[in-house]
């Protein structure tokens, strides 16, 4: 017979003895005579190496050795390989009893065959399995990485070379006795699983982020399954494992595991398909596979975490599954990528802990959406006095980050903080009307307007100072000056003016204009306080200045005493001018008529 891998046509078998056939239990394929298993005799093969194809030590040689060794390190088996290095190339005979390995021109094998293993049998025992592999297949010829990445199965064809290890992998899996699975011959729509001896290229692909190559739980099965291990297995394997793969649309072709859609917003459902495996010999319970999303391509617990899901695993066994996952509420946009842990808890000792993570092959991308925003409403200012607005609130402050505010409309002097969208303005101008203001936040997706209403009020009354003020009896009447708002555009109009306190007897406020006046002032030894309050819509606003009413007071210090008496006398007397304040009685003469009253002002009466 000969199986073959191919890069993308179906695969044929051709027979080359006529008792082989290849049934199918549980999942793997293997051959028959008659109903009697074709083995290795004492579970071992020899493989007969081209010294041209694979020279000692080299790239090539080194991966067809970790090829055979593969299925040599399968828990609960016992089969070997083993292997001869010849001394030199040898013409190919299927027949010959001598398992060869070498490349072969490429015009040599069909179209789309990246290698082929020839089996011939003796009944229930295999005698010769001679391996070929195209030498340049496909016309881009092999990578020979140990670890091959996603790219070993890109389109239109693989970037930089088919993946040697993984073809080898395969080949040496016919040739220890294990057919293709699927067979070829399903059903459509025949539900398959990912192993290392799918017939389509890339043949199950590698394993976790580390990208190892390793034999899948359903060709471990089978290899089990030919070449049992008679005995417990001391001490047992414990190994999961998280694959890179999954099966395709197309019977028997895997491709990487995948995520949709590719561009998802924070609060999406994400649909991830995953495979996971039970390399080891023991059932394993309560495993918990994390999921996660990292802003690198190294994925690890303190990622953002998705969820998890808890698994029993049995000895053996895997699944291929989607799983949905609602994305976090809000998160910044970008690149991301999306990983998934098997056993993240770290609850169970593997023998290999380097199989465990995946980290799928294409980035997720977190779109951002259009700013949105609440309700700006209304507000409130007050004329003459700094206004400042609330900073607006964002439905999805990571994702819609960053943004840009500005304002459509701003009145003169109205600005708006372009990174918090806080509104200021130091001079509001009082309108009978609301301002509505168009508020704009902006982003890389786009970008969105709302009002905000405000209103300006007046300002209560503030005046400016008034200055203090001294008269003599004889002055007549005191008119004060008219109080002035210091900023009228926002305080006016003032709705009345009125007296803070008792006023003097006799003095009077003009309602309307806030102008004191006094007909008849009385001399006083002390001051008067006049405190005149200004009263509009908003509150109100007073100012206070002294008066002096200063009869006698010849010194100019706003009191009679001892030190106005000398004055006095040289006025009366002729030898100093006429000062009004001298003029007691209000005749217009300083005189003997004059003496009592400066006396009784003089004595407080």
């Amino acid at each position: 017979m000969r199986p073959c891998i191919r890069s993308s046509s179906l695969f044929a078998i051709v027979a080359l003895a006529s008792f082989a056939n290849v049934p199918s239990l549980h999942a793997f394929s293997w051959f028959q005579a008659g109903s009697v298993n074709v083995v290795w005799p004492g579970a071992q093969s020899i493989r007969y190496l081209s010294p041209s194809t694979f020279p000692p030590g080299s790239e090539t040689d080194v991966l067809i050795l970790e090829s055979m060794v593969l299925w040599n390190i399968v828990p609960g088996s016992v089969f070997e390989y083993s292997y001869i290095r010849n001394d030199q190339d040898y013409p190919i005979d299927n027949f010959d009893g001598f398992s060869d390995t070498a490349a072969v021109p490429a015009e040599d094998l069909d179209p789309g065959v990246l290698g082929v293993t020839f089996l011939v049998n003796s009944g229930a025992a295999w005698f010769d399995m001679d391996m070929v592999f195209s030498d340049f297949p496909e016309g881009v010829g092999y990578t020979l990485a140990t670890n091959p990445t996603c790219d070993v199965v890109a389109a239109p064809i693989p970037d930089g070379g088919f993946s040697f290890l993984l073809v080898a992998v395969h080949e040496m899996g016919h040739a220890l006795g294990l057919g293709h699975e699927p067979i070829g011959n399903e059903p459509a729509g025949f539900n398959w699983f990912v192993t290392t001896m799918n017939p389509r290229y890339p043949s199950g692909g590698p394993i976790g982020d580390q990208n190892i190559v390793e034999t899948h739980a359903d060709d471990r099965n089978g290899v089990r399954f030919l070449y049992p291990a008679s005995g417990p297995s001391n001490p047992p394997v414990r190994d999961l494992a998280n694959a890179d793969f999954t099966a395709g649309p197309v019977l028997g072709k895997a491709i990487p595991v995948f995520f949709t859609p590719a561009i998802v917003y924070p609060g999406d459902l994400l649909t991830v398909r995953s495979v996971i495996e039970n390399f080891g010999i023991t059932n394993e319970f309560t495993i918990s596979q994390g999921f996660y999303l990292s802003t690198d391509e190294t994925i690890t617990t303190s990622d953002t975490d998705l969820g998890a899901l808890l698994w029993d695993l049995a000895y053996g066994d895997g699944f291929d599954f989607d799983v949905d996952i609602d994305m976090p509420a809000d998160m910044a946009a970008g690149t991301y990528y999306l990983g998934s842990i098997m056993d993240d808890l770290n609850q169970i000792a593997e023998t290999f802990e380097d199989n465990n993570t995946v980290v799928y092959c294409e980035p997720l991308i977190v779109g951002q959406r259009v700013p949105e925003f609440g309700n700006l409403g209304a507000d409130l200012a007050v004329c003459g006095q700094p206004y400042s607005s609330d900073a607006p609130t964002v439905t999805l402050p990571l994702n819609m980050a960053p943004i840009t505010w500005s304002l459509d409309n701003p009145e003169p002097g109205m600005t708006i903080n372009p990174m918090t969208g806080a509104i200021s303005w130091p001079a509001p101008v009082p309108s009978p009307f609301q301002y509505r203001i168009f508020v704009r936040a902006t982003n890389g997706a786009g970008s969105v307007t709302k009002d905000i209403f405000i209103g300006v009020t007046g300002a209560p009354p503030q005046l400016s100072p008034i200055a203090n003020a001294t008269i003599a009896p004889c002055d007549g009447a005191y008119v004060g000056p008219t109080p002035q708002l210091t900023n009228p555009t926002c305080m006016a109009p003032v709705l009345n003016w009125s007296f803070v306190g008792s006023p003097p007897p006799g003095m009077t406020i003009d309602n309307g204009t806030g102008v004191v006046s006094w007909n008849d002032p009385i001399p006083s030894l002390s001051p008067y306080t006049i405190g005149v309050r200004a009263t509009n819509a908003q509150g109100n606003g007073t100012v206070s200045w002294q008066l002096t009413v200063a009869g006698g007071d010849l010194t100019g210090d706003s009191q009679i005493d001892v030190a106005d008496i000398v004055p006095f006398v040289d006025i009366l007397l002729g030898q100093a001018p006429t000062d009004q304040a001298a003029d007691m009685n209000c005749d217009g003469f300083v005189d003997g008529r004059d003496v009592g009253g400066f006396v009784a002002s003089l004595i407080g009466e």
